[in-house]
Formats: structure tokens, C-alpha cells, sequence
């Protein structure tokens, strides 16, 4: 398993995009420095009036699977 912390910040405006569908992955850069790629439906219930912003933290399975996202702050 891989845990990942990230900081995330996208206006309305580019969540808006995100939760139409018209994009299907997020990619972050994590606090170590990689790069991940995040299918963009996991972050939905993150969306707030001014968008997404915080401090994440994502488990991974072996596979690169997602296990567990997490809004930290």
C-alpha cells in the first residue's frame, strides 16, 4: 500500500468541468514530489461553493488502486 498527502486548490469554475464530466481525472503532485492520477469522481463530495481546497491524503493498494481519500484540512 502507498500513502500520499497533496494540497489540491480548483475554483468553481474548474469544478464545474470536472463534475459535468467533461474531464475524467484529476492529476496531483504529492508532497514527496509524484505525480498521481486520481479519477476526478472521487473528489464530488469535496466540492464546495468556491470549489475544492485543502490538504489531501490518498491510500493506494499495491495495484494503484484507490483505498481511501481523505480531506485532511
Amino acid at each position: 500500500m502507498a500513502l500520499y498527502q497533496f494540497f489540491l486548490h480548483l475554483s468553481a469554475e474548474e469544478c464545474l468541468g470536472y463534475y459535468q464530466g467533461h474531464y475524467r481525472n484529476l492529476i496531483v503532485t504529492a508532497k514527496s514530489g509524484e505525480r498521481i492520477q486520481i479519477p476526478a469522481k472521487h473528489f464530488h463530495r469535496f466540492i464546495q461553493k468556491d470549489g475544492i481546497h485543502g490538504l489531501f491524503t490518498i491510500l493506494l493498494d499495491k495495484d494503484g488502486k484507490l483505498i481511501k481519500l481523505i480531506k485532511n484540512s
